[in-house]
């Protein structure tokens, strides 16, 4: 991956992705074990929760998806992303860090906790998720989108945006763009972090980061063609939104 700086930011999480059987079967019938450099990315799960830098220059920008291990579509999308870039399909004006995969041993098991939490419950204490809003914040990045699937029988339940108004206008404003070029629903609230505690998208905007949580709309456990084209089409908007795509 010549075209990537991989970076470790937890290998506690290690596990093989591929042991999760419907996203197995879904990138099988994708062409996976065609191109060996993606069969890499899923692969290098064995190792933890691994971030793909791009050789570019420019802002920072975050995508993370597998917070909830068993939400497949976003994390499939964020593969997609991967490899468009890697084989020049998309060029870039601005770095991203790339976390398709942010927790492999929940994603493997096809399960929405990690060790009995939910990541998104829990991104001020030690675990996969603080890990990734401190490797963030670290490399100063500008904005931030966490890419979810949501249960159509669960809440929200829908194709949707979730952000705040404060501190980080452009958490609403990205999510508002977003949301026009995907006719997702708009989810804003006041300030970060007065209804969820420890969610990544409040925790980031608490810590400086303009951050969004995408849902796109799919049976928990399950991955659809539609639900990951949503799902890409939603981080392509937010891409847009920041000018990350060379035109």
């Amino acid at each position: 991956m010549d075209k990537f700086e991989l970076t470790n930011i937890n290998t506690g999480t290690a596990s093989r992705v591929l042991a999760n059987n419907n996203l197995n079967r879904y990138l099988i019938n994708n062409g996976l074990y065609r191109d060996k450099d993606m069969l890499d990315v899923v692969e290098n799960t064995r190792n933890g929760s691994i971030v793909y830098t791009t050789m570019t220059d420019g802002d920072d920008f975050v995508l993370v998806g597998g917070v909830h291990g068993n939400e497949l579509a976003s994390q499939v999308a964020l593969l997609r992303l991967i490899g468009n870039i890697y084989h020049e399909q998309i060029r870039l004006n601005h770095r991203l860090h790339i976390i398709p995969f942010l927790i492999p041993a929940s994603t493997s098991r096809n399960t929405r906790e990690y060790k009995g939490e939910d990541m998104n419950r829990n991104a001020f204490n030690n675990g996969p998720t603080k890990d990734m809003v401190d490797y963030a914040v670290s490399v100063d990045a500008k904005g931030l989108c966490d890419c979810h699937s949501t249960d159509p029988s669960l809440t929200p339940g829908i194709n949707s945006v979730f952000c705040s108004f404060r501190p980080q206008k452009n958490s609403y404003f990205a999510a508002r763009y977003i949301c026009q070029r995907t006719s997702s629903k708009l989810f804003p609230i006041g300030n970060a972090g007065s209804i969820l505690n420890g969610a990544v998208e409040d925790e980031s905007n608490l810590r400086g980061i303009a951050s969004v949580t995408c849902e796109a709309a799919c049976i928990n456990g399950k991955v659809t063609k539609e639900s990951v084209d949503f799902s890409y089409n939603q981080i392509m908007s937010f891409l847009e939104f920041y000018d990350i795509i060379k035109k």
